[in-house]
């Protein structure tokens, strides 16, 4: 099951591998001085890993909460904080509009 959509799928080719957090997001908000290994960890991480539909994929490119939501409303708190819960195991840091409307969103 697609968690941005809610949809089920049986064709591995209509699925992508999407990180939550994705990897330019990450690089602009903090990790840019990793090492090669931390950025390889970040980016082969379970837990910022989900199958997702190969469109709405690339409909979310690198956008973070505040930008970008996924369209099945049940998981959309799962979503935020998953985010969340990365952007804090890396140290990763949000600016501060990003930051106060990604707390009103955990907040709903």
């Amino acid at each position: 099951m697609d968690p941005y959509t809610g949809q089920f799928f049986n064709l591995a080719s209509d699925l992508d591998v999407e990180h939550i957090v994705p990897l330019s997001w990450a690089h602009g908000h903090g990790g840019a001085n990793w090492t090669v290994e931390l950025k390889r960890q970040f980016a082969e991480d379970p837990e910022n890993l989900w199958l997702v539909d190969d469109g709405r994929n690339q409909s979310k490119g690198d956008k973070s909460p505040d930008e970008w939501m996924p369209p099945y409303e049940p998981v959309q708190a799962i979503y935020v904080q998953r985010f969340m819960a990365i952007v804090e195991k890396y140290g990763l840091a949000f600016l501060e509009q990003e930051s106060a409307q990604i707390l009103a969103l955990l907040d709903e």
